[in-house]
């Protein structure tokens, strides 16, 4: 399992590139190792990737349900513009914490 950096008790999972389709698989087996951990407080930084569709959407949402399952948070930070107005006119900005950076949603 790769190792990911740890702020204020946060596991910060740095994602990069296009989360669609084609890397969504990879991202959903990520995050369901990170959960098959116990780690219950995630950061997805979104900071590097460009561009993000409905199934990436749909995998980012699914990773929460399974930390809130186990009473965890994930929290989404440091979206372009395009990728943050998508999270947010979708809703899923209500259902998963949008912050400015990583920082921000370690805090």
């Amino acid at each position: 399992m790769k190792e990911f950096p740890v702020a204020n008790g946060w596991t910060v999972v740095p994602l990069s590139g296009d989360l669609d389709d084609f890397s969504a698989r990879e991202v959903r087996h990520l995050l369901d190792a990170l959960a098959d951990t116990g780690t219950t407080r995630v950061v997805v930084d979104l900071t590097a990737v460009d561009f993000l569709d409905s199934t990436g959407l749909n995998v980012l949402i699914g990773a929460a349900r399974r930390v809130r399952g186990e009473q965890g948070t994930l929290r989404l930070a440091g979206a372009v513009p395009r990728v943050r107005d998508l999270v947010e006119l979708s809703g899923v900005a209500t259902v998963l914490p949008l912050y400015p950076d990583v920082a921000a949603a370690c805090a």
